[in-house]
């Protein structure tokens, strides 16, 4: 099974219908970015895809398909409860030349958040608008 095949069947067991979608829409917004080079496209899509895994669902955190970057990745992509959100996008940023996948992912979920006006309170706006300078 390739990385999206696999990541589409753990989204489908493990997210609910709205984080889901969300998902989804950020492995669209992935697609979509020309700056994403074929190396690295199929990676980014499933990152995309099982970038809440770890955080928001009982997931076992494990190292996904013997690909030990992949791991790399999700784990740069789940927030540490401790940790404040700017640092954590400070981290993301700080490694985007060794983890570019985790950095093209983070960039896609902040735009799907601000994108969706169903869910997108004037809290959420501000929280990803003050985050954005961290990683650009």
């Amino acid at each position: 099974m390739n990385m999206i095949g696999y990541a589409l069947s753990m989204a489908k067991r493990f997210y609910d219908k709205d984080t889901y979608d969300h998902a989804l829409r950020v492995a669209t917004y992935i697609a979509e970015n020309p700056m994403i080079d074929d190396e690295n496209m199929e990676d980014c899509i499933a990152l995309g895809i099982m970038h809440d895994l770890w955080e928001d669902t009982d997931y076992p955190v494990v190292p996904v398909i013997n690909n030990k970057h992949f791991f790399q990745c999700m784990e740069l992509l789940t927030k540490p409860e401790d940790m404040e959100y700017e640092n954590y996008l400070t981290s993301i940023k700080a490694c985007s030349h060794t983890n570019p996948e985790a950095y093209w992912v983070k960039i896609a979920d902040i735009k799907d958040h601000l994108s969706e006006a169903g869910t997108l309170t004037e809290k959420v706006r501000e929280k990803y608008v003050k985050a954005l300078p961290c990683l650009l």
